[in-house]
């Protein structure tokens, strides 16, 4: 063996002339692990660019990111920490530890540009473990070097991502300077600390970033993967952003970034390049790993999609809550105006377009508003003029329920469809899910769940047929399917919150037995959803067939208790949530004891208060079956209410037709 080993070296030396003629590569170093010859040098450089984004990165600044984007694969980074501010401490930390990571001290007036030492960690393990997110920081270091590798950073927070868990760091005490000594290290795993691109003098700060990479891949050595990401925001920083994500090397050709933690193209988290370096070392991560390894999927992004995808993100965080502000305001001036006036024909009008309204929110991302300045007011164009176009559908109905079932049929048929398409109107929308929020990428979000449940239910209820059954069918499975919804809290609190709507609409009663049996069917209908998902490859899984791994490797408890505690911490984070249990007991009482106008509109129409119970149900169960489970009720309350209101006025008119 170490004959051949030596012809093998003898071959090399000789051929290493031709094949290095293209590019100043330094030759790998080659050592023997168990008889076979491994390279000694970097294998995997990683470099960290707090603040770095594609909005920075054009032709006169950055020619080299250009050039690694046209090369590599390239994607849209969530640095999603979990900090309150993704500070750089926090997603230097985060990487090492593929999970997300707080680092300790305080997140308040923006990021400091300081970093706690290596010797940390410990305390850092301590101070995260007691955390929803049971990460383990230094988790990366661990683990390349239990697989007989070495991890060596450059820099302040990079050496704080590549110490292990127990404060101890590998290679020479090093600035992330020498930027030669770095990229020609023994270490398999080299990580490297650029200059932050803050917010004054991006340019120049991204200029630096840019020749530091350059140079780190001119001396990188041939085969090695260089991963270039925004590792968090900069110092002073207090919004949130997504960042570049770029790869170059072997199994990284000129395609879309994307993981299965993320199942979207073209984006990534910060929490997967710990996976990711792993990976390339041909090394499973432990599942103190949250993240996935990156992949390619599909023709690369051009440098103005990746800027456009940035640019929605951003607006996205801007508008959603004035419109949301905007919407119930209206109604309320609106609204209560025609109520004071007694206008109920305005009533109604007005009640059924706040409830379409949140359903139009989805179809003005059909039409990129992000990019008009301001972006408010352009999405709230575009949402007023298909709410109008629904609300001329709704008045096509005659029966007391049928114009608010018909608003609430095309709010629940906007989702579903939009599911069955790929989910491309959720990403980036007011009621959809949010890349720096990083909750989902795909499928259907809480948020949206909210708003589908209560539109489904009550549509469902003011058709009083056979098509409940078949509405059932319909959206359970595009909720829970791991190709569309891939949701487990939201089946497990559709299939009961849809069993009390059928025996309340069938007249039978309801019992403790009957509500067991629609629990247990829900639970069933979710395990054929995960057992048919774990049954796919790793990369192909969604989180339902990932939780079926975690139940089987008895970790399931772990995770469940991480959902309760996010649960709470969401529903104490500020005033406005903590109000929402007082809605929802206020609207509870208001339904068991409706005032002398809604028990009327119940007594004629009783389909209508077993939808509204029916809601309830499903919110209260999606409230506890979902981490940030919040979003369910107070979504599904906006839904609800207007709709409801819409029946009301339409009682009050005094309408003859069937409820």
């Amino acid at each position: 063996m170490k004959r051949a080993a030596t012809v093998l070296g003898l071959v090399i030396l000789f051929l290493s002339p031709a094949l290095e003629l293209a590019r100043p590569h330094l030759p790998v170093p080659m050592s023997f692990v168990g008889g076979v010859a491994a390279p000694a040098g970097p294998q995997v450089l990683v470099v960290g660019i707090p603040g770095l984004r594609w909005s920075d990165v054009n032709e006169r600044d950055t020619p080299a990111l250009v050039r690694l984007a046209a090369e590599g694969a390239s994607g849209v980074l969530s640095v999603r920490t979990a900090a309150p501010i993704d500070c750089p401490a926090d997603g230097w930390l985060t990487l090492g530890a593929g999970n997300r990571v707080r680092s300790t001290g305080r997140h308040s007036g923006g990021c400091p540009a300081t970093f706690p030492p290596p010797t940390s960690l410990p305390a850092q393990v301590r101070a995260n473990e007691s955390r929803r997110e049971g990460a383990v920081p230094g988790l990366l270091s661990d683990t390349v070097r239990a697989h007989g590798h070495c991890i060596q950073g450059g820099g302040p927070g990079a050496r704080l991502a590549a110490a292990g868990s127990d404060g101890s760091v590998q290679g020479v005490a090093d600035d992330g300077a020498n930027v030669t000594s770095l990229a020609s290290a023994t270490c398999a795993v080299v990580l490297v600390q650029g200059t932050a691109v803050g917010s004054e003098a991006r340019a120049s700060g991204a200029a630096a970033a840019d020749a530091l990479v350059d140079r780190v891949d001119e001396l990188r050595p041939q085969g090695s993967t260089l991963l270039v990401v925004g590792v968090s925001e900069a110092p002073g920083d207090t919004g949130a952003h997504v960042h570049v994500a770029l790869a170059v090397g072997p199994d990284f050709p000129a395609a879309s970034l994307t993981s299965a933690s993320s199942r979207r193209p073209p984006y990534v988290q910060l929490v997967d390049i710990a996976p990711t370096v792993l990976s390339l070392l041909g090394v499973d991560a432990p599942d103190d790993m949250v993240g996935e390894p990156w992949r390619t999927s599909g023709p690369a992004r051009s440098l103005t999609a990746l800027r456009d995808e940035e640019r929605k993100t951003d607006g996205q965080r801007d508008v959603t809550v004035p419109f949301f502000v905007v919407l119930v305001g209206v109604q309320l001036v609106a609204g209560g105006l025609a109520l004071l006036l007694r206008r109920w024909r305005a009533v109604e009008l007005v009640a059924l377009a706040g409830t379409t309204a949140v359903g139009a929110s989805y179809l003005a991302n059909l039409l990129p508003w992000w990019r008009v300045d301001p972006p408010l007011l352009a999405m709230l164009g575009v949402t007023a003029v298909v709410t109008a176009a629904f609300t001329v559908i709704c008045l096509l109905g005659k029966g007391l329920l049928a114009r608010a079932g018909i608003a609430c049929g095309l709010t629940a048929g906007v989702i579903v469809v939009d599911l069955l398409t790929g989910a491309h109107l959720q990403m980036s929308s007011v009621a959809g899910y949010s890349p720096v929020v990083a909750g989902r990428f795909a499928g259907l979000g809480n948020v949206a769940f909210g708003v589908l449940a209560a539109a489904a239910l009550l549509a469902a209820a003011s058709t009083r047929s056979a098509t409940v059954a078949a509405l059932t069918a319909l959206v359970v499975v595009v909720d829970g399917a791991p190709m569309w919804g891939s949701d487990v809290g939201g089946v497990l609190a559709l299939v009961p919150a849809y069993a009390l709507l059928v025996l309340m609409l069938a007249g039978r009663k309801v019992n403790v037995a009957r509500l067991a049996v629609a629990a247990a069917a829900g639970a069933a209908v979710v395990s054929a959803f995960g057992i048919v998902d774990h049954a796919r490859p790793p990369d192909a899984q969604t989180h339902l067939g990932r939780f079926v791994g975690q139940v089987m490797d008895g970790e399931a408890g772990a995770v469940l208790r991480r959902k309760a505690e996010a649960n709470l911490s969401l529903l104490f984070h500020s005033p406005v949530t903590a109000l929402l249990p007082v809605v929802v007991a206020f609207l509870l009482v208001l339904f068991l004891r409706p005032p002398a106008v809604l028990r009327a509109a119940f007594e004629r129409s009783p389909a209508w208060r077993a939808g509204l119970l029916a809601v309830l149900a499903a919110s209260g169960l999606g409230f506890l079956l979902n981490d940030s489970g919040a979003a369910v009720p107070a979504l599904a309350i906006v839904v609800a209410l207007p709709a409801t209101l819409a029946v009301l006025a339409r009682h009050a008119r005094g309408s003859a037709g069937a409820g």
